[in-house]
């Protein structure tokens, strides 16, 4: 069934810009500029209020479309947060015999004797994130990783996470491996 009219709204805080443009999101803050396109999407997209609200619009849709359109405001204000207050992810080594060793050089990380492995494991970080290691004597056996666009650091640390999965024994046994343990902001919202 179709539903006449289907509407979400976001509020946009202060020192927050959020501009459209042929349904391409930018959002400018404090921390710096997150573009989003939303061009596979056919909804009305517009900043209201004078410029204190963001809202998306969808006429005649199905159900499919209201969900979409909270996915869209969603990730609006995913890019807030980002430039508001950033997204740090904290990540840490599990293992059972053999000492995971990880370096960061630059924007790659190397894992190194996974399971004893003779192997280096090279994971890319992707653009806009930072990684680096935690100090031992504060925190063992940890990585953060920092940026402003949620997706980049979550896939980061995805992609650090499934670079050393244990491949062909039994994975109740063989727990070793890069888990997330912190998922916050780096600066404390109040």
């Amino acid at each position: 069934m179709k539903t006449l009219f289907a509407r979400e709204a976001i509020p946009i805080p202060e020192g927050v810009e959020v501009s459209i443009k042929a349904r391409t999101i930018t959002v400018k803050g404090p921390r710096g500029t997150l573009v989003r396109d939303m061009r596979h999407t056919m909804y009305d997209m517009k900043v209201v209020k004078k410029g204190r609200e963001f809202k998306c619009e969808c006429w005649f849709g199905k159900g499919q479309d209201a969900a979409c359109i909270k996915t869209v405001c969603s990730h609006v204000a995913n890019m807030i947060t980002g430039v508001t207050l950033g997204f740090r992810y904290k990540m840490r080594f599990a293992y059972a015999h053999f000492p995971i060793n990880v370096a960061v050089n630059g924007n790659i990380v190397e894992i190194r004797n996974f399971l004893g492995e003779k192997l280096v494991r090279k994971v890319p970080v992707r653009d806009g994130v930072r990684a680096e290691r935690t100090d031992p004597s504060k925190q063992k056996d940890e990585i953060v990783l920092e940026g402003n666009d949620l997706e980049q650091v979550s896939r980061s640390a995805a992609d650090i996470h499934q670079a050393c999965l244990v491949k062909n024994k039994d994975i109740r046994k063989f727990l070793d491996g890069i888990y997330v343990s912190v998922r916050e902001t780096i600066v404390s919202a109040e």
